[in-house]
């Protein structure tokens, strides 16, 4: 027995070494603090007798809480959904500062305002907003349209289909600052762009089951399906430009501000009109995906450049 330990133990370590313990720690706290706050959510949810902590969710994201009796202020429910939404760029500005100091965080500003790229890469960026419009025309719903200065104000600002919201206070801005600012680079410095867009899409699309508990299977297929193939087009996007996260923050906002398109078509509301642009969107993403599939692995350079980097 003591020899069989002796000779596991050598193997057991050069396995723990190949292992990018910084990344599964992201993932691990990332998860953690969303997962934990849903948790939370239900509790408060079942104390206060709302149906489930989606519905509870739902009413902090959107500012209404118009029947319920909570158990904890309203703003308190607000705090806890953003903590949710940005439990990865949380997690990620964690494990920068541990592995690179003021210097990762420092070049994780300089992609944040790198805003000097390809016009074609914003084109790319705005495809979201196209792909809806495409499917506002197929439903038919153009002759609803509707615009006054309340309507701007609400597209803009407002918590449920504020396009600032959803960038600033939403996924764009809680969830890439992250994902395409730390994973992906990270992942890309040993790996090939559509292993490392693969793995960040497993992930990213299970972190998001809590909140796709109760929809239909066929819903959650399709959720699951956008947010894989969505990291392929996040990938090229981030590189194609640089390594900037703007374009990758914009083309993010836009496609979760759908709701935009229903302030503005209000004929939209209550029809599947998103399913067309959500398969317009996995057919982009499968072609980007091959794309990216296409490309080599980048050059590595060695992980010894960030410990030194973290004693600046």
């Amino acid at each position: 027995m003591s020899t069989q330990s002796q000779s596991s133990s050598p193997r057991t370590l050069a396995f723990a070494r190949r292992i990018d313990w910084p990344l599964v720690i992201f993932f691990a706290l990332a998860y953690s603090i969303a997962w934990g706050t849903f948790g939370l959510m239900g509790l408060i949810a079942h104390r206060s007798g709302v149906d489930s902590a989606q519905s509870l969710m739902r009413m902090g994201e959107s500012l209404q809480f118009e029947g319920a009796s909570l158990i904890v202020p309203e703003w308190a429910i607000y705090l806890l959904t953003r903590l949710a939404d940005f439990a990865f760029s949380i997690a990620g500005l964690i494990m920068i500062g541990i592995v690179s100091g003021r210097a990762g965080l420092a070049e994780l500003c300089r992609r944040l305002l790198r805003w000097r790229v390809g016009w074609r890469w914003w084109m790319v960026a705005l495809l979201p907003f196209a792909l809806y419009g495409l499917a506002t025309v197929v439903s038919g719903s153009l002759g609803s349209f509707t615009f006054t200065s309340a309507t701007l104000g609400k597209i803009l600002f407002s918590a449920e289909a504020g396009f600032l919201v959803y960038f600033f206070l939403r996924g764009a801005m809680g969830e890439e600052l992250g994902l395409r600012g730390f994973a992906l680079p990270r992942l890309q410095e040993t790996m090939s762009p559509s292993r490392a867009s693969a793995i960040i899409g497993v992930l990213w699309a299970g972190w998001h089951l809590p909140v796709l508990l109760g929809r239909d299977s066929v819903s959650i297929v399709i959720f699951l399906l956008l947010a894989f193939v969505l990291s392929f087009i996040f990938t090229w996007l981030f590189n194609g430009s640089g390594g900037s996260l703007l374009p990758v923050m914009v083309f993010h906002s836009f496609q979760n501000s759908e709701e935009i398109f229903e302030v503005l078509f209000p004929g939209l509301v209550g029809t599947d009109w998103e399913l067309t642009s959500s398969v317009g969107l996995l057919v982009v993403g499968l072609l980007v995906g091959m794309m990216v599939w296409r490309q080599g692995a980048p050059r590595r350079r060695p992980r010894r450049a960030e410990g030194r980097a973290a004693r600046t």
